[in-house]
């Protein structure tokens, strides 16, 4: 039997994350493939810690801000991150053997958007290059997704570790332009990974008269990706519009969020709604993706600025909306929702491509 390392943000606090991880599990499992993970950005986790979404606190919303002293000591990170990270990594590739190394999926080929390098870079680069240097594996990027701009060390970091893949597939369009563009690497062009069910299964069934909103975090997210001048109120106003339409349509609303910055950012949303609208809307409580499949089962229409959260949504059949947040959503919306293609034609299409990469074995 063949032995993989998937590697991938699998043990994060974000719920699609974690389902990234669930889905590439499944998929090489489901073609007799031993597998094992690693998490990608810190390697010695050893398992998924039980996160406390609805704990979060304001920190999550807005981060403290960085001293000079911080600001170039995050500029040499990427030693520090090798100098706790290589014992781990060195022991994982010695001792496991593996017959190909599985990094994806997931937005990992992504800027910090600072001028010092983002964790995915640095990951990248260590991981390609310690798998390299101890193991005689494949590497094959699965269902990555790729950023925009990128500053010169991360350009640098991201060029080398590419060179070093043997297969590498983008979950969209855009990404596939921009690898050419900033990296002169051509990719090929699978569904996200996300959408691989076990066997192909359809998920849950619809139910009626609820919708699911889940609003971004404005700081982590929105503020990244768009230029300053709506405000933290502004963005509040836009979320509760959506929230409006869907009542004006006599459908419940419930909040729920997929990452603990969103969770923040949720209640916070809840009190401002509360305090401007005298509504209490509800929160969902979530800890795991098993609880969130369940509250998709309860609902029928969800709207979220996650791209992960719409595509569970969406394997669960219910009828999504994205917030255009970033070109990644909006690759997303073009891609995947406006054609209208159930989730299982996506998995079956993943499924094909893997099958087609073990029978050819990449030469």
């Amino acid at each position: 039997m063949k032995k993989a390392l998937i590697i991938n943000e699998g043990f994060s606090n974000n719920l699609g994350d974690q389902a990234i991880r669930e889905s590439m599990m499944a998929l090489l499992q489901d073609h007799h493939i031993h597998t094992d993970f690693a998490y990608f950005t810190n390697p010695g986790m050893p398992g998924l810690p039980v996160y406390n979404y609805l704990g979060a606190t304001a920190g999550a919303i807005t981060p403290p801000a960085l001293s000079l002293r911080k600001k170039t000591r995050l500029k040499l990170v990427w030693l520090y991150w090798i100098g706790i990270n290589f014992k781990y990594i060195r022991t994982k590739l010695q001792q496991g053997n593996y017959d190909m190394i599985v990094i994806g999926g997931g937005q990992l080929i992504e800027s910090s958007g600072k001028n010092y390098p983002s964790r995915f870079a640095i990951a990248l680069y260590w991981w390609t290059f310690l798998a390299k240097k101890y193991s005689r594996a494949k590497i094959y990027l699965i269902g990555v997704g790729v950023g925009t701009t990128f500053n010169k060390k991360e350009q640098q970091l991201f060029a080398k570790a590419l060179a070093k893949a043997d297969l590498i597939w983008v979950r969209d369009t855009f990404s596939q332009a921009s690898l050419q563009e900033k990296f002169g690497h051509k990719a090929w062009l699978t569904p996200d990974i996300a959408f691989y069910n076990e066997q192909n299964k359809i998920v849950g069934q619809p139910a009626m008269k609820k919708a699911l909103v889940g609003i971004t975090s404005y700081n982590e997210v929105f503020a990244k990706y768009n230029l300053p001048g709506k405000t933290s109120t502004d963005y509040y106003e836009e979320w509760w519009a959506v929230v409006k339409d869907y009542m004006s349509q006599g459908l419940l609303v419930e909040l729920f969020y997929t990452t603990l910055s969103d969770a923040a950012e949720t209640m916070a949303f809840r009190d401002y709604v509360q305090q401007h609208y005298q509504l209490a809307l509800p929160v969902a409580s979530l800890a795991s993706v098993k609880d969130l499949s369940v509250l998709y089962q309860s609902a029928s229409e969800v709207y979220s600025g996650r791209m992960h959260a719409l595509i569970l949504a969406m394997k669960h059949r219910c009828n999504v909306k994205a917030y255009l947040i970033s070109q990644k959503l909006k690759s997303f919306h073009q891609e995947y929702i406006l054609p209208g293609n159930q989730p299982v034609e996506y998995s079956r299409k993943i499924k094909g491509a893997f099958h087609e990469l073990l029978e050819h074995n990449v030469k």
